[in-house]
This record gives structure tokens, sequence and C-alpha cells, in this order.
């Protein structure tokens, strides 16, 4: 891991961000390793942290401003300044109101949903999974409701522990899909993968919450370092 480590942190300098992070993420395609971009997670500030997206030639193209970060439900606003693309989650009274816009030119899409009726949102994921540790350690298979501002609604999902693909560190390996098994044939998993010591996400692999540059949802993997 120390060789892959290196070059992960040389390929994050060519993203060009300087500044102090908490943590930094490189997503590549998961054919040929080619870097698409790089997030940086900066140091949080009263319970909130902004997210900068940087290409592989150095421009930023997209940021996201998150609080309530030790939830597992925070509330996000993320913008693409590529496209326009925006995603939002606000609190709203006992109510989280949803907000999408494919692009600039696009109208926006407003749902609200009971506060009740999600268990998790955006980067709550972790926290999500840092409760649930002893349970998904454990080989037990976690459900949640999961919002997401692109559909206008939670979605149930499952969490379960699998084998690692890689074994040359003490890791929780996890696969994320829908809960509801008729439509796991029409939707992509996750596979992540937490350092147990830590209990930090290092690996990430499915759609990210980024669109491509030309607009379009894609799989990537994200490796993660602190």
């Amino acid at each position: 891991m120390p060789d892959l480590a290196a070059s992960l942190a040389m390929t994050a300098a060519l993203c060009t961000y300087e500044g102090a992070v908490y943590a930094t993420g490189v997503a590549t395609s998961l054919d040929s390793g080619e870097i698409q971009y790089c997030e940086y997670h900066l140091p949080s500030v009263y319970n909130s942290r902004r997210v900068l997206y940087y290409s592989a030639s150095g421009h930023k193209i997209a940021e996201k401003y998150l609080t309530g970060i030790d939830n597992t439900r925070p509330q996000f606003q993320q913008h693409d300044t590529r496209q326009g693309e925006e995603r939002r989650i606000s609190l709203q009274g006992q109510q989280l109101k949803l907000a999408y816009r494919k692009n600039a030119t696009a109208p926006w899409q407003f749902s609200l949903i009971s506060a009740m009726d999600v268990d998790v949102a955006d980067a709550g994921f972790d926290v999500f999974v840092r409760e649930q540790w002893a349970h998904l350690a454990a080989g037990r298979t976690v459900q949640f409701r999961f919002a997401s501002p692109l559909h206008g609604r939670s979605i149930k999902l499952r969490a379960r522990k699998i084998p690692c693909r890689e074994s040359d560190t003490p890791s929780l390996c996890l696969k994320v899909d829908l809960a509801q098994p008729l439509l796991r044939i029409f939707a992509g998993d996750l596979y992540l993968v937490y350092d147990k010591a830590s209990r930090r996400l290092r690996l990430f692999e499915g759609v990210v919450n980024l669109l491509s540059d030309s607009g379009i949802s894609q799989r990537l993997t994200i490796h993660y370092s602190y």
C-alpha cells in the first residue's frame, strides 16, 4: 500500500489544490485507471465542511458545502460549474426539502419528505456506518432510507459485509445496493472499503455524485487518504 499511497498523492497534486485538507479523494476510471477528478475535503469549521472538486487539468469543476457533518442527515448544497447541475437538501421544521436541477437552464425540481422517513443523506453515510459498525462487522444486513435530490425521494438501500478483494490491510468491506429484490437488476451496487482501525472510508467504487464532462452519470473508483 505505500506505493499506492505515494502514487495517489502525486496524482492528487496534479489537480493543483494546495490548501489544508482533512481528506483527499482521487477518482479514476474503472477501465483505464485514468484520473477523472480529485476531491478535497477541507477541515471542518463549526460542524460544517466544504468539498472542492478539481479536474485532472487543475480546474475547479464543482463545490459542495455541508452543515451538520456529525449527523447522518447533513444539510448540503452542491454546485457543478460545468453544466450548472445543483443538488440540495435543507431542513425545514420536521421535513427535508430536496432540490435538484440538471443544468443552469433546467427548471428546479422540489420535493418535501418527512425527516422521520430518512435515515441517511449524502456524506452522512459515513456517520451511519460508524454507528452501525458492530452490526455490519458481525455480518448483519443493515437497511436504511437514503435521501436523493436527484430522484426527489428517499430510496431504500441495504449494506452488508462481503469478502474484501484485497486482504493486505485490516478492512471492513461493504456492498450497498437496493433493498427491493426486484429492482436490483436495474441498478448498480457500491463497493466500499473501510479501515478497521480508524473506521474511515478508504475506497469507493460505484456511481459517483458528479456527472461526467458530457453530463451523464458515471461509475468510478475513488481512493481516499487522510
